[in-house]
């Protein structure tokens, strides 16, 4: 399991009592992944304050992302599992940008990634492990470009959408699970 905190301010994370981790898109968008219990409470703080009645599936890669109000629940996506091809690595997108009902990512030669990927949506795909340059669009608004880290086959990597409809940004992490 991992947080995601797609606003820009900071908001202090922590998970089973381990120690917390600043997140924001500003600096760090998402936690590792980190493994849980599935048959115990979930105890996920955000700011000391311990946000009550998540639960998440067996063997499962799950992603909480927060909202703009921290007392708030957050939102709990159930990733794909892996696909498992060997000499290839997945891509993983969310949609987190306010006001974006349909977002594109193309590659900044103009060839399309995902197409219309509709607000708090997540898809995903097997890539070739290349090194790209992404363009993500709203509308008419477009983000800057964004240039993956390197990666290799059989890793997971994460784009996601965040800021307005009129200034989408592009945030991308290779997938890790916290030592």
């Amino acid at each position: 399991m991992r947080v995601v905190n797609p606003a820009d301010g900071a908001l202090q994370v922590s998970l089973d009592h381990k120690p917390g981790v600043a997140l924001s898109a500003q600096s760090v968008v998402a936690s590792p992944y980190q493994v849980v219990d599935s048959r115990q409470p979930l105890r996920l703080t955000i700011n000391e304050r311990e946000i009550k009645g998540l639960a998440v599936p067996k063997n499962a890669f799950v992603t909480v992302i927060l909202g703009s109000d921290p007392a708030a629940a957050p939102r709990v996506v159930i990733d794909p599992q892996p696909r498992g091809k060997d000499l290839r690595a997945e891509l993983n997108v969310y949609n987190l940008s306010a006001g974006c009902q349909k977002a594109d990512i193309k590659l900044a030669n103009g060839s399309s990634v995902f197409s219309q990927l509709p607000l708090g949506g997540q898809a995903q795909r097997t890539i070739n492990p290349v090194q790209a340059t992404l363009i993500a669009s709203c509308d008419q608004s477009a983000s800057l470009p964004l240039k993956l880290e390197p990666f290799k086959a059989g890793d997971r990597y994460s784009l996601f959408l965040v800021g307005s409809r009129q200034t989408p940004r592009l945030i991308g992490l290779v997938d890790q699970t916290a030592q």
